[in-house]
């Protein structure tokens, strides 16, 4: 067990963080009252004996001597749950309790990324379950024989195993986090036409996976950025959109995949204009228009129009339609 640097009645058997160290996950043990007091922290200054350092709150697990810093951008954007642990135990009345960012639950679609804790065991099942991922969040639909193709030829550019990290994990877990950028749909698209990835399942080869990472490596730098440039905020819907959804549940996913990636779609070219100046300067909103059906001419207004706007201070960005603005 590990304990938490000035709350010695805490115990912590596993930690994850992201690159910068932020919490992700951290499972602890403790009784009711050191687990309220700690939880109180997030909400005092250091000079109070709480945890915020300005805006930001930081705590030290302690591996034996060696400590890891730990940092919470946002206290209130973590869940917790929490449980008992039966009386009959070696140490009393005990709480086991799960703090964690609801983002390590459920994949972010908009930004086609994922997290997947796990704790080193079944190593099949662990793959299947990244497969599950990368399938979930390809915008292009993949054949369950391509899974170890796949998996093993792109590697660390899709798949990153938190081990990595400049923040590994601590404790008894793991994990990985799945990303794919726009180069994965170019990469799957070549690779289907040089017949690297088939329809039907080839037995007897295992060259896929250096094949697929060599289409990879040949294709051309990317047009537009393939990482997000800007932050979404909270994204919210109007009723109209929500109405749409029924018909088309991923319109708002793909819209956001491609706003957050500096692809306006078809906005006039004045906005376009100012968004490229917003990326750079900062001070305003974004807007993008996208067309609801793509089969259909969009003009960035009118009944085929769908909008996208992220406010200029990035705390909220909104899916609406023209007549609802």
């Amino acid at each position: 067990m590990l304990s938490i640097q000035h709350y010695p009645d805490l115990f912590v058997d596993a930690c994850l963080r992201d690159e910068d160290s932020e919490l992700l996950f951290l499972s602890m043990f403790g009784r009711d009252t050191s687990m309220l007091q700690f939880f109180a922290a997030f909400s005092l200054k250091r000079s109070e004996g709480g945890l915020l350092e300005g805006e930001q709150a930081a705590f030290t697990v302690l591996d034996g001597e060696r400590p890891h810093s730990v940092f919470v951008t946002d206290p209130d954007r973590l869940d917790k749950l929490t449980g008992r642990l039966p009386q009959r135990n070696l140490f009393g009345n005990l709480t086991h309790t799960w703090l964690y960012d609801p983002k390590v639950m459920r994949p972010d679609h908009a930004s086609r990324s994922a997290w997947l804790l796990s704790d080193g065991g079944d190593q099949a099942r662990q793959r299947d379950r990244l497969w599950a991922l990368v399938k979930e969040l390809s915008p292009l639909p993949l054949l369950d024989h391509w899974a170890d193709t796949v998996l093993d030829g792109l590697g660390e550019r899709i798949v990153r195993p938190l081990s990595g990290f400049r923040a590994p994990p601590i404790g008894r877990v793991g994990g990985f986090h799945v990303a794919l950028t726009e180069r994965f749909e170019d990469i799957v698209s070549a690779a289907v036409a040089q017949g690297v990835l088939t329809l039907e399942a080839e037995q007897g080869s295992d060259e896929g996976p250096a094949r697929l990472a060599r289409v990879a490596d040949s294709l051309p730098p990317p047009s537009t950025p393939s990482e997000p440039l800007f932050e979404l905020g909270k994204v919210v819907m109007t009723s109209g959109i929500r109405a749409l959804l029924e018909s088309d549940p991923s319109l708002v996913e793909r819209a956001l995949a491609r706003h957050v990636r500096g692809d306006w779609g078809a906005v006039c070219a004045s906005d376009a204009k100012l968004n490229d100046a917003a990326l750079k300067d900062g001070g305003a909103r974004f807007l993008s228009a996208y067309p609801i059906d793509d089969s259909q001419p969009c003009e960035g207004f009118g009944h085929n129009t769908l909008w996208i706007i992220t406010e200029w201070d990035r705390s909220v960005t909104t899916a609406l339609l023209p007549a609802e603005y």
